[in-house]
């Protein structure tokens, strides 16, 4: 009779616990690795001050300085992942498939390689443009299918061919692409768990090599430290002589005992990890200055405490509270969130930050946690959309400064609008007229030529099509109206975008921050109807 393996089946329980309550542990911890990386280069590193940011990286990583690989074999969800398809595809397809050896062995650099090309261009150079590539993030998020489509479509694709390898090859991403297990892979030479395999007391079976989930030629070994092997521990399982043994410090240890030790080691160190950060953020709170860069015209927002939503990770409303203090933004604080916890938590930890630092709502999503992120940067930008000043007139509408007194001070941010609004309605119509704004053209902007009219342009925005009439009089741009928009954040971006169109006589003009999108919706449409204008 067949011998059940046991210690396959308890890995497997953890393996589907880890995939529903830590999906994004592997994508947060490289990450966070990559945080760790850039403060360094950039002479910004403050461990006190990254610590609470830091707790799946370090977690992990002293799991692995200590016990190898375990996380890769027990606890990774993309690993799980990996498993799961190969399962699939020899119990129900019956696929077969042998790589070769030496094409094998090669291949396993290729995680290197990966590793390198992130560190230089995504944490040295700063390269956004590869940020849509990652299969991590798709998975991570994969409950969401339509928005990690949108967000990652690029991502999404890698993640549907790593799925067609693992198909094929036993966790194919894990041995050739993985850049956390090249880390890994590293310093899991050091650790004090080993796989021993006396070869004078083996036989010709190979069973140990044959059962090896990253096709490691266990029978050309001795022992196994670190380095590819992700202790699966099916070779000590399946050793028909039980001469495959998993040792601690070169003392033999039972297999299951390995893997509870594993599993409390981890356990123990994220809880005292999660606890030391938030007592290191309790005591040793991060002081944010609000800098503004003289080289980006900032929106002006009126003085104030305003509420805004957004939807977050699991699909549920997030409620952000945004304070407004002498123009600028001072504080950003939950009022409620539906969100998944942990991806809540990552997010929330920096992204306030960032915003208040940044005097924008154009900063980075916390990889792993994008959703969560994009819940909060909603939120605020809501916010701030209630908040925006007019450019017409040049003193802030005073508010009161709390929570309570939001509706009133909404309702007199939307009163300041709809008087700009109307104005801007009142000096257009389908005749050119002449605008508020006095055109002060440049040079370069001076020798353009356009065709008197009016024109008109659409663009995409954040949420939908804008269209812009555009008015020529004496070759010159006079007035910029709207014809429609489908645009949440239109309001905040229009009263900025045309003055400085028409002030400029060019639309090459920096979009407003906080409301990129819309900005580039009605500076899109400008230059589609100028193009119709041209002389």
């Amino acid at each position: 009779m067949k011998k059940i393996p046991k210690i396959q089946i308890f890995r497997i329980f953890v393996q589907i616990a880890f995939l529903f309550l830590l999906p994004g542990l592997f994508a947060l911890a490289f990450s966070q690795l990559g945080q760790i990386y850039s403060a360094i280069i950039n002479g910004k590193f403050n461990l006190l001050q990254l610590f609470p940011n830091l707790v799946s990286m370090l977690t992990l990583f002293i799991l692995t300085i200590v016990l190898s690989r375990f996380f890769c074999g027990w606890f990774c969800a993309f690993g799980t992942f990996n498993d799961f398809i190969y399962i699939i595809s020899r119990k129900i397809f019956k696929t077969k498939f042998k790589i070769d050896k030496d094409v094998d062995a090669v291949l396993k650099y290729l995680k290197y390689v990966v590793l390198l090309f992130i560190v230089i261009f995504m944490w040295t150079i700063g390269s956004k443009a590869f940020q849509t590539f990652s299969p991590w993030d798709a998975f991570a998020q994969i409950t969401n299918l339509p928005q990690v489509i949108l967000n990652y479509p690029l991502g999404f694709i890698i993640l549907i061919l790593i799925a067609l390898g693992a198909v094929f090859i036993e966790r194919f991403f894990c041995r050739y692409l993985c850049p956390l297990g090249a880390v890994f892979s590293i310093i899991s030479r050091i650790s004090i768990f080993k796989i021993n395999k006396p070869s004078d007391k083996c036989g010709k079976c190979r069973v140990c090599t044959n059962n090896c989930s990253m096709g490691i030629e266990l029978y050309k070994l001795q022992n196994v430290r670190g380095g590819e092997c992700i202790n699966c521990l099916k070779c000590v399982e399946k050793c028909p002589r039980s001469n495959t043994k998993a040792t601690i410090c070169d003392e033999n240890i039972n297999p299951a005992l390995a893997s509870s030790v594993a599993i409390v080691a981890f356990v123990g160190i994220y809880s005292a990890n999660n606890v030391a950060g938030k007592v290191i953020s309790r005591n040793f709170p991060v002081t944010v200055s609000a800098n503004t860069s003289s080289t980006m015209p900032q929106t002006k927002y009126n003085d104030g405490t305003y509420t805004g939503t957004g939807t977050g990770f699991s699909g549920g409303t997030t409620k952000i509270s945004v304070t407004v203090k002498n123009g600028k933004i001072a504080s950003v604080e939950t009022i409620s969130d539906e969100d998944t916890p942990d991806y809540y938590d990552r997010a929330y930890s920096s992204i306030p930050n960032e915003i208040i630092s940044a005097q924008s709502t154009e900063v980075d999503a916390v990889s792993g946690a994008t959703y969560s992120s994009h819940g909060i940067i909603s939120s605020v930008q809501d916010a701030l959309s209630k908040a925006v000043a007019s450019n017409t007139n040049n003193t802030n509408v005073p508010a009161s400064n709390n929570s309570s007194s939001d509706s009133s001070t909404t309702k007199s941010a939307e009163n300041n609008n709809s008087t700009l609004n109307s104005n801007t309605s009142a000096a257009s119509n389908t005749t050119p007229g002449v605008s508020s704004a006095t055109p002060s053209a440049s040079s370069a902007a001076a020798q353009r030529k356009y065709k008197d009219g009016t024109y008109t342009g659409t663009g995409n925005g954040f949420n939908g099509e804008t269209k812009i009439s555009v008015a020529i009089k004496n070759g010159k741009i006079v007035n910029i109206q709207t014809v429609s928009e489908n645009d949440q954040y239109y309001r905040m971006a229009y009263s900025s975008i045309k003055d400085e169109i028409i002030s400029a006589q060019s639309p090459q003009v920096d979009a407003v921050s906080g409301a990129t999108y819309s900005s580039k919706g009605i500076i899109t449409a400008v230059e589609n109807a100028l193009n119709q204008a041209k002389a």
